[in-house]
């Protein structure tokens, strides 16, 4: 109103010579637009006051709407951890128990090999022809062992259940069988051609004998004759006594013969017996020698059975179904160390969980059989969700990563391996990083927004 006031004043000040009329009707137009003025800012102050009350009232309600919706709203809490995807099983890693060198190299770094697929060959030349040195040495043992076995029982070779594949071998075993058959019916021979000189021997002796006994009796009955015509007087003495000396002389023949005759039966005996034992002798040792050749035997086919693997081993094959990981051979005619690790399978036929690296500070509220959201990082959760799980370990101590921070390593069994919704794409595969989300627990809006005062208020008023 003052300012209304001025320029009234302005304006009659200006116009000193108008005429009164002017004057008052301007005078009257001036208090006119002061009421409407004054008015004015009536209705604006008494407006102003009302919406203000009106937007204070409003944001209170809401406020308390929001509080009393953050008391009764639940939220998970979760422990957040990095993670790495892994075959349940483990890694299978591939060595060559000899080594050798590398022939051919059929597989690169991340391929995806299928079980008892062919990876890497490795040259078999000393592997192949100790191979076959050990199957001629069993060849030739095992016709050996025929030819003994034939001597031993008396038999015949069947060269048939060793194969033609040495022909060398048997031509040189048939003739040693034949030599040693042919040594010991020689020796047989010698044996008996003295058996049959001895029989021969002996029957001259009993014909002697029995001539002998008939000029003893003979000797007996002119002894007796001459005896009596001695006693009567009608023969001399002399004739007497000769007669007697030939009878002794006889007798005395008779018992050396009849001794001659027994040594010649005990030689005869001794003969057939010596007989036997050659036999014997040949025969067993045939067979003692059929039990060397036949130890010896064993131990070749052990020998075989390694030859035979380790030629079966210079073709290395994936154990399992997965992908090539870490080859650490790239060069064909490279020397491959004994033992060394060529490469590593990483198995997908196994089911795949995630090994997550759990942090100190969440592992008191960490709890196995817990519920976790897997989040992939290849794929978008956003677009593709994550993976449900549950945690199904923790190990006990903890574990160092690269920078040397420590942690916890929990195991997570994922309930599916893709995500998405579509089985065929999207898949997870070992090697891809996620985060997991352990739920620990639930709390209310209310108590997630006033945990930053309660941490405040806990740590005020504390310091020095």
């Amino acid at each position: 109103m003052a300012d209304g006031s001025q320029i009234t004043e302005q304006n009659y000040g200006d116009h000193p010579a108008a005429p009164e009329k002017d004057r008052r009707k301007k005078l009257r137009r001036g208090d006119r637009q002061t009421r409407f003025l004054a008015q004015s800012v009536i209705l604006e102050e008494g407006g102003s006051s009302g919406l203000v009350r009106g937007a204070m009232l409003t944001i209170c309600i809401v406020i308390l709407l929001f509080l009393g919706w953050s008391m009764v709203t639940n939220v998970d809490e979760v422990a957040v951890s990095s993670g790495e995807v892994i075959p349940s099983g483990q890694v299978q890693a591939l060595q060559h128990l000899e080594g050798g060198i590398v022939k051919q190299i059929l597989i690169e770094e991340g391929q995806l090999v299928e079980q008892g697929q062919q990876l890497i060959f490795l040259d078999e030349t000393a592997a192949v022809t100790e191979l076959q040195k050990l199957e001629a040495r069993r060849a030739g043992l095992e016709i050996r062992s025929e030819r003994l076995r034939a001597l031993g029982t008396g038999g015949v070779p069947d060269w048939s259940k060793v194969g033609t594949r040495y022909p060398n071998m048997l031509n040189d075993q048939q003739r040693i069988y034949e030599g040693s058959l042919e040594a010991f019916f020689s020796r047989q021979e010698t044996i008996r051609k003295q058996i049959e000189q001895r029989r021969a021997d002996l029957e001259l002796l009993e014909e002697r004998e029995q001539t002998l006994r008939r000029t003893a009796e003979i000797f007996a009955e002119e002894l007796e004759v001459r005896e009596k015509l001695y006693k009567d007087g009608l023969t001399s003495k002399i004739s007497y006594l000769d007669a007697k000396r030939s009878l002794n002389t006889a007798r005395g023949e008779l018992s050396d013969l009849f001794s001659e005759r027994e040594r010649a039966t005990e030689a005869i005996k001794e003969s057939q017996s010596r007989l036997d034992e050659i036999e014997t002798e040949f025969r067993e040792q045939a067979l003692a020698e059929l039990s060397e050749s036949a130890n010896e035997l064993i131990q070749v086919e052990e020998a075989l059975v390694q030859a035979r693997d380790r030629v079966r081993r210079l073709k290395i094959t994936a154990p399992v179904r997965g992908i090539i990981k870490g080859l650490n051979i790239h060069t064909v005619g490279g020397v491959v160390p004994p033992g060394e690790v060529i490469t590593e399978i990483v198995p997908l036929d196994k089911e795949l969980v995630v090994e997550a690296k759990i942090k100190p500070r969440d592992v008191g509220h960490v709890r196995i059989g817990q519920p976790v959201t897997v989040k992939v990082t290849t794929y978008d959760f956003a677009r593709f969700g994550g993976i449900s799980g549950e945690l199904k370990d923790v190990s006990a101590s903890t574990f160092l990563d690269e920078e040397g921070e420590p942690y916890y390593k929990g195991i997570i069994e994922m309930d599916r391996n893709y995500v998405g919704r579509d089985p065929a794409q999207n898949r997870v595969m070992p090697g891809m990083t996620v985060q997991a989300d352990i739920k620990t627990g639930k709390k209310t809006l209310f108590e997630y927004l006033l945990k930053p005062v309660y941490s405040s208020v806990s740590t005020a008023f504390r310091e020095r």
